[in-house]
């Protein structure tokens, strides 16, 4: 088993630095994908690739479902994205002794009611129209569904796998994906983690004879944890982020916790906000993302028998409105 710890650790190292540094912008599909679920994650700048204790964790590094110290937990999570966009999740885990720890996750993200401008062809035409619709609006929908396994390898070392099928709707258009998510989590000491993860490692979609790859992504993280006192205490979180079509991103929050009740967090991603592509022979560079500054608060209430968590994150954006995110969470004891 030594050996094996051993092994993920040379790999997660190697990955960091042999992933494509290419960087291309604009060219994955189901970007939806990209945008974090779970307050609690975001709130910490997205650095969660070690985060334990949260169902949500399936939608980062599924690893880190199996530290759930509870035998059933559920959660909800809703995202008023922009420009009219909203993103809805939810996620069940089931622990099972000796066997592991199974997940169900769902994301739906869209919107409804969008104008339709559409260039109806002259009736002679008509059999050449390739948009046959004639309503006065479409919707839009990508909903990703996963089915998730991780569990304990070593005492040291947790290992996860997401299944996932992924669609895209546009008006009458459909068309599908799918993937996988590769995650792992090391406890060096009792406060010192580590962790690697690849996701959306999959399928292209396809729409009429043009397909695009959907956003992989490698990431590698570690986080320190320490408790001052029985009442005080908090964690760090760094992530080295490489998506497929950017540079390099770092990922880094904290998380004080309060009287074992409360829970306030902040993060922010460096060489994400207010960065340039490298531009092409086309066109000029372009800013990548208008994301800024995160946090977040976390309200633990624990009742007989289980606890429910209410999460809230805030995200700063520039130019357009800024974004919030809740996220309720459900534990059910052994």
């Amino acid at each position: 088993m030594k050996k094996l710890e051993i092994v993920t650790l040379m790999v997660m190292l190697y990955a960091v630095t042999g992933f494509s540094q290419v960087a291309k912008s604009g060219i994955n599909a189901l970007a939806f994908l990209k945008i974090g679920v779970g307050a609690r994650q975001v709130s910490i700048g997205s650095a969660a690739t070690t985060m334990t204790g949260d169902p949500n964790q399936i939608f980062w590094n599924p690893a880190g479902i199996v530290d759930e110290p509870t035998k059933f937990t559920a959660s909800v999570s809703y995202n008023n994205w922009l420009l009219g966009l909203n993103q809805e999740a939810g996620v069940i885990t089931y622990s099972m002794d000796e066997v592991g720890t199974f997940g169900l996750g769902v994301i739906s993200f869209g919107v409804n009611g969008i104008p339709a401008d559409r260039d109806i062809l002259p009736a002679y035409l008509s059999s050449m129209q390739i948009d046959q619709q004639n309503s006065s609006t479409y919707n839009y929908r990508d909903m990703a569904l996963i089915l998730s396994y991780a569990r304990h390898v070593t005492d040291l070392l947790s290992l996860g796998i997401n299944l996932k099928y992924l669609n895209e709707t546009i008006d009458n258009m459909s068309a599908n994906a799918f993937a996988i998510d590769i995650g792992s989590d090391y406890r060096i000491t009792d406060f010192w983690s580590v962790g690697a993860e690849l996701t959306n490692l999959g399928s292209d979609i396809k729409y009429y004879n043009i397909s695009s790859p959907i956003p992989l992504t490698f990431s590698v993280g570690t986080s320190l944890h320490h408790n001052f006192s029985d009442d005080f205490g908090g964690a760090f979180y760094l992530d080295v982020v490489q998506p497929q079509d950017l540079s390099q991103l770092y990922y880094t929050g904290i998380d004080i916790n309060l009287i074992k009740a409360l829970d306030f967090r902040v993060g922010y991603k460096f060489n994400y906000s207010n960065t340039n592509d490298a531009g092409t022979s086309l066109r000029g560079p372009i800013e990548t993302s208008i994301e800024g500054l995160s946090a977040g608060v976390g309200l633990n209430v624990k009742l007989v028998g289980y606890k429910l968590r209410f999460d809230y994150s805030f995200t700063q954006m520039q130019l357009l409105n800024d974004v919030h995110r809740f996220t309720v969470s459900f534990n059910w004891g052994k």
